[in-house]
């Protein structure tokens, strides 16, 4: 989701009285997780490096083909209500899973020792002592700068970023590097119950689903691990507007939006519960990124009010409020196709056409443009969605859900190729 969206319309009313300090909560305190989601579905619990990870389950448990559903930003596995039922009465067996920091899963504080031992920026990124090209001993980790990034225009043209950052600016465990680490362990601990090969020696491998931040989070999950999967759809992938190399008049905005970031980190609790106290306020917000209303329902706003009203749920908003670095869309889809050692899994795109923060003609780019003069095309096939915003799985369920059998299908039929 959008982020100056979900506060900047309430400050004006936060600011006409003073917060007071808010009590800081210890690290290690663990929510407990309720035995069923909103779904009906139970809960699940995953010890993920001594982090309590919650997912939920559908579809047949011996089923050959399985589905793992990546949630966005600042919600978790039950907006996947739909797409759990319908892929799981197919006959896939479909897992939705809360990020680190999401839902109900666990919630280390972002300046915590703890955190700082999950950050999946650990031992990827050459340190900045070093030289660009490092030394010997650095020749296999990466620059934490990517420089002459070539990115996509709203009029669906191509430009070319000088500088691109990596690191998290605040270093932060929650990037998407943590997300993707946790996303490879998940799949091969429970997905594959810790087996990469079924009897016959056939490698084991997932699709993967993704909407929003998620969507990023699953890129870079492939990239790290592009065995693992056999193909990617992604919902309305985020193209990170705050982003540094996304920001535009970048000289002017962003020591404002610096400022912003820095007060809701240190006085911006009370403006927090302000809004998720409130599922008025909550449904009120949902309206801008949701253009179909109707699906903006009881359920929808208790599965989102409920974790966003845990202990240090607010430290994890203002932490990922304030990721304006890292990985974007379009560089790790070309990372993808640019990879020499692996062949390209099927990728397809899915768009709500009244998503408000998107453009289409940039989306629909990736279709009809490589991103350089003897590029290919980064993706298989690119499906808008009449009547629906950035969330289409769950405003218009039927619809994606077709799209997304139809996805499914081809993905298992490369895989008997």
């Amino acid at each position: 989701m959008a982020v100056t969206s979900l506060f900047l319309p309430l400050t004006k009313s936060y600011l006409i009285s003073p917060p007071q300090p808010q009590p800081r909560m210890h690290s290690k305190k663990i929510s407990p997780i309720p035995q069923y989601s909103s779904t009906g579905l139970k809960n699940n619990v995953y010890d993920w490096r001594g982090q309590q990870i919650r997912y939920i389950a559908s579809g047949p448990e011996d089923a050959k083909h399985t589905v793992l559903l990546i949630h966005g930003l600042f919600v978790n596995a039950d907006t996947w209500r739909h797409t759990l039922s319908t892929l799981g009465d197919a006959g896939y067996r479909t897992y939705a899973i809360d990020l680190l920091g999401s839902g109900y899963s666990s919630k280390p504080l972002p300046s915590s020792l703890e955190a700082t031992l999950l950050n999946g920026e650990n031992g990827r990124f050459r340190e900045a002592s070093h030289k660009e090209h490092g030394t010997d001993e650095n020749n296999n980790l990466q620059s934490p700068i990517r420089t002459n990034v070539i990115l996509g225009t709203a009029s669906g043209e191509r430009r070319v970023a000088p500088q691109m950052k990596l690191r998290h600016p605040l270093n932060s465990c929650y990037n998407f590097y943590t997300w993707a680490e946790q996303i490879n362990d998940f799949t091969h601990d429970v997905i594959f119950n810790g087996v990469n090969h079924w009897k016959d020696g056939t490698p084991k491998t997932t699709s993967l689903i993704a909407n929003s931040k998620g969507c990023i989070v699953a890129l870079q999950a492939c990239l790290d691990n592009p065995e693992t999967y056999n193909g990617l759809c992604v919902i309305d992938p985020t193209y990170r507007e705050m982003h540094e190399t996304e920001m535009k008049m970048k000289f002017i905005k962003k020591p404002v939006v610096n400022r912003f970031q820095r007060f809701l980190r240190n006085r911006g609790h009370r403006l927090y519960n302000f809004v998720t106290t409130r599922r008025g306020v909550i449904g009120k917000l949902l309206c801008g990124p949701y253009y179909n209303h109707t699906a903006i329902d009881d359920e929808l706003l208790t599965s989102i009010t409920e974790p966003l009203n845990l202990p240090q749920s607010a430290d994890i908003v203002f932490d990922e409020l304030s990721y304006t670095t890292g990985p974007l869309f379009e560089q790790q889809l070309q990372d993808i196709n640019d990879n020499p050692d692996t062949k390209r899994k099927l990728i397809w795109v899915m768009y709500g056409k009244q998503d408000p923060w998107l453009h289409p003609k940039r989306v629909d780019s990736l279709i009809t443009a490589p991103f350089s003069e003897n590029g290919n095309i980064v993706v298989d096939k690119v499906i808008p969605i009449d009547n629906a915003g950035h969330c289409p799985h769950d405003e218009r369920p039927e619809v994606v859900g077709d799209a997304l059998l139809e996805f499914l299908q081809t993905c298992n039929c490369e895989l008997r190729q």
